[in-house]
């Protein structure tokens, strides 16, 4: 009888540990972020009844909410996320996840002295994306409009995204020289 009652025991802990080990769908898995970026990550569904166990290495730091983790990446490169989940039979089931942080991307404005009322022309500049943004004074869309400007320093702003959604951001000076004044004088 206490045989056949322990093998009574081992078939349902058997059962409960195999059920507990059907892993759901990890979207995470080839995941590409942007340093900086915010993330949650967790089973899903999450089991109540279940403790989980996180980890990345590269070591990243985490802090655990409930049964999740929130992420804020913050350094690029490729990192594998190990999630162990134990259920209340004791049954463990582990699954791992590949992201790809990708840096962000520091763009420069070509800095530029030109002389006072000088014809407008297109702003340059390196790592600048596919559709930058321009701001600042004397900034007509993707050009510098130095017309009816003092002479001086004008810094230039860009911002923009990386193929991979990542940010750039950069900035660049633009001098304005005042144009020679000179008087013919005679003897």
């Amino acid at each position: 009888m206490k045989i056949l009652l322990l093998t009574f025991l081992l078939v349902i802990t058997q059962c409960i540990c195999l059920k507990a080990q059907t892993p759901t769908p990890n979207p995470a898995n080839g995941q590409i972020v942007c340093v900086g970026e915010d993330k949650f990550y967790g089973d899903s569904p999450l089991n109540p009844t279940s403790a989980y166990l996180f980890t990345i290495i590269p070591a990243q730091a985490f802090i655990i909410i409930g049964q999740q983790i929130e992420v804020i990446w913050s350094t690029s490169g490729v990192y594998t996320m190990t999630m162990t989940e134990t259920n209340l039979a004791g049954c463990q089931f582990t699954t791992t996840a590949t992201i790809t942080v990708n840096p962000n991307v520091l763009a420069s404005v070509t800095n530029s002295t030109i002389c006072e009322n000088s014809p407008c022309f297109p702003i340059a500049g390196l790592n600048l994306g596919s559709n930058p943004v321009f701001s600042g004074v004397g900034v007509v869309g993707n050009t510098f409009c130095p017309n009816g400007l003092p002479p001086g320093s004008y810094v230039i702003n860009v911002t923009g995204t990386t193929a991979n959604s990542c940010p750039i951001n950069g900035t660049g000076t633009i001098t304005i020289a005042p144009l020679p004044t000179g008087i013919i004088n005679t003897n």
